[in-house]
């Protein structure tokens, strides 16, 4: 018999298992130990996300004991919780693909490789991700997987270090007072909490809003207005002297006299924030005038970041050109815009290739994204480090 396992055999597991049989069992009816036989449900089990809905995706903590998968489970159908199962086709698709590129070598004097390589080093260079790599070169006809397969090997020239980083985020503790009757709701507050958000949410069907928030450098110096539209995640930021009430509302005033009160309402229609003290006058966000809809304000949950996780997720990439702990004051507009254009012509997994620039001009229309200051830049001249900012001032 041989020493992998095939499709038919995987078929039989994956059966064995939809009938409930131990994998000792099975594991004498295909000759193979137990023990092959956990190890190989367990490297290529499918994890199916269970319901999300009130932060509920709790995993099933049976299947941290044998046989690690739900494919017996009654409750299979109707279970909220993460869920693992073990199907034969995905297992045989997965073990197939691993094999191939565990034995394909890379020919280091091939012309082609070194081309394919030394334009892949330029793109890291200028912050580029592997998956815009990708997008940029279908000639390549690699995928993204592969590419961190051969750099992980070290076929590659960029490292690690070179790499845009991977942020992991850790879900945050919460302090809920014993007695709930002490909670005290701030009066800008009132109407204006993330369960009022969700119920408007759910009524109109709200689809498309803006996220707004800050980004510190040094305390007591300047911060990073930003404003985050929900699904594009295209974002504006404009630097503030101070983090108070004054330098908000004062930009958000001069948004409304560039755009027009009708205009700003259609592109600021609800507003999303978290409890910063710089966020305490809702009423003056809102008002467009006598004759024009009020923008909507809410309010997240308190110490609930995750609750506009967009906006979170997208300073990141700011984060790339300015690190935290670093004086604000010493860029300029002109810099902050730049460095803008650049994030928002940036690709994206997550909207399928496309970059927020191109959605946010699909909703608004160019006419209006141009007053906002942004424009298009090609892929291949996309640059999302801090080096960025020295080619602007050299100009």
């Amino acid at each position: 018999m041989g020493k992998h396992l095939n499709l038919s055999q995987r078929i039989l597991i994956e059966s064995s298992l939809n009938e409930n049989t131990s994998l000792r069992k099975i594991g004498k009816m295909l000759g193979k130990p137990h023990t092959t036989i956990s190890r190989e449900v367990l490297a290529r089990r499918v994890l199916v996300k269970g319901n999300r809905f009130n932060n509920f995706n709790t995993k099933c903590t049976k299947t941290d004991e044998a046989p690690f998968v739900c494919n017996a489970c009654p409750l299979k159908n109707k279970c909220r919780k993460n869920r693992y199962f073990y199907y034969a086709e995905d297992a045989h698709n997965d073990y197939r693909k691993t094999l191939v590129e565990s034995r394909e070598g890379i020919d280091f004097e091939n012309d082609e490789f070194r081309k394919m390589d030394k334009i892949i080093k330029e793109e890291v260079d200028k912050g580029h991700s592997f998956y815009m790599i990708v997008l940029d070169h279908p000639e390549f006809n690699i995928t993204e997987r592969t590419l961190y397969y051969y750099q992980e090997k070290g076929y590659l020239s960029c490292k690690n270090i070179d790499l845009p980083r991977i942020v992991r985020y850790r879900k945050r503790k919460r302090n809920v007072p014993k007695n709930k009757s002490d909670r005290k709701e701030n009066e800008c507050r009132i109407n204006r909490t993330y369960q009022d958000f969700i119920r408007y949410k759910e009524a109109n069907k709200l689809t498309y809003y803006v996220e707004m928030d800050t980004v510190e450098g040094i305390k007591g110096h300047s911060v990073l207005l930003t404003l985050n539209f929900v699904p594009f995640n295209f974002m504006i930021a404009y630097k503030l002297k101070s983090q108070t009430i004054s330098e908000v509302t004062d930009r958000i005033n001069k948004l409304k006299e560039l755009l027009g009160y009708e205009l700003f309402h259609r592109i600021f229609p609800v507003i999303l924030t978290d409890n910063g003290k710089e966020f305490k006058r809702p009423d003056l966000i809102e008002d467009n005038g006598p004759d024009v809809v009020k923008t909507k304000v809410f309010y997240c949950d308190s110490r609930r970041s995750d609750q506009k996780g967009s906006i979170e997720v997208t300073h990141e990439y700011i984060r790339r050109f300015i690190e935290k702990g670093t004086d604000l004051d010493k860029y300029s507009d002109e810099d902050i815009l730049i460095m803008m254009n650049h994030i928002n012509n940036t690709k994206r997994k997550k909207l399928k290739g496309k970059t927020p620039f191109e959605l946010m001009e699909e909703k608004i229309g160019k006419e209006n994204i141009k007053k906002l200051g942004f424009y298009f830049i090609p892929s291949k001249d996309i640059i999302l480090k801090p080096s960025l900012f020295k080619q602007n001032n050299n100009k």
